[in-house]
């Protein structure tokens, strides 16, 4: 079988949610929340009622005026954006990580659920196994994978986290660079092709809304991303899913 990382694009160290969220007490992350979530409605309802506004009127000058409103008000949306991603850049600490001994914290400290009879195994082959990159970040992934491995298996099953080293060229990365592949596969339901190619859309799941928890995949790709590193899935229905993670040796 092909590797999926040649077809595929594409929390904190003290628990999921990391540090960052710990430090910010709830009513302080409830008013950012809302002052993005004010900001981002500023922005849509202007684009969406610039763009209706331009489909009904006859006259195309018009129609062109408020097609340029919607764009440069899209524009200020991208600024926000930018701006939030590099507050949040800013606040990253890139240090040496030894993915093995994190591998196996995560492990230990994921535990399992009452009555589960999941196993969870670690196939550690590696042998260069360090990299760079924000620990948080880097354990956010991590738990991320190994939750939603854990939510897809229903009744017996295993979860297998593996590692192998590989060069940049066979995962069709950068040439000059090894890598360190992390590959978290479960014996659970499955994904179809549709839902497979939406998993890593930001904010799709298939859970109901009581049992969603957050952004997910998106947020895997992500901090993969910032690592210089990929994420890709390989899954059938009814056969389980294999969540790749490839990032950069330090």
């Amino acid at each position: 079988m092909n590797d999926p990382l040649a077809r595929a694009e594409d929390d904190s160290q003290d628990g999921p949610d990391g540090p960052m969220v710990e430090q910010l007490r709830p009513e302080t992350m409830g008013q950012l929340s809302g002052q993005l979530a004010h900001d981002f409605n500023n922005v849509l309802a202007v684009t969406l009622t610039s763009v209706e506004v331009a489909m009904r009127v006859g006259d195309q000058a018009k129609a062109n005026g408020f097609l340029s409103n919607a764009i440069e008000v899209i524009k200020r949306g991208r600024t926000l954006t930018d701006r939030l991603a590099a507050a949040s850049q800013a606040c990253e600490k890139a240090t040496r990580v030894d993915v093995h001994a994190a591998i196996l914290d995560v492990v230990r400290a994921f535990g399992k659920p009452p009555g589960s009879s999941i196993d969870v195994q670690t196939r550690l082959d590696a042998e260069q196994h360090d990299i760079v990159v924000d620990r948080s970040f880097f354990i956010s992934a991590l738990n991320n994978v190994l939750r939603n491995a854990r939510e897809a298996i229903s009744g017996d099953g295993s979860i297998i986290v593996s590692t192998r080293n590989a060069s940049g060229a066979e995962l069709h990365a950068d040439k000059s660079r090894q890598y360190i592949v992390i590959a978290v596969k479960d014996t659970g339901s499955g994904m179809s092709d549709d839902v497979r190619h939406r998993a890593f859309d930001l904010f799709f799941t298939t859970k109901s809304a009581e049992a969603w928890r957050g952004t997910g995949l998106a947020q895997v790709r992500d901090a993969l991303r910032r690592a210089g590193g990929s994420v890709a899935i390989e899954s059938l229905v009814g056969s389980g899913t294999t969540v790749t993670l490839a990032i950069p040796l330090s």
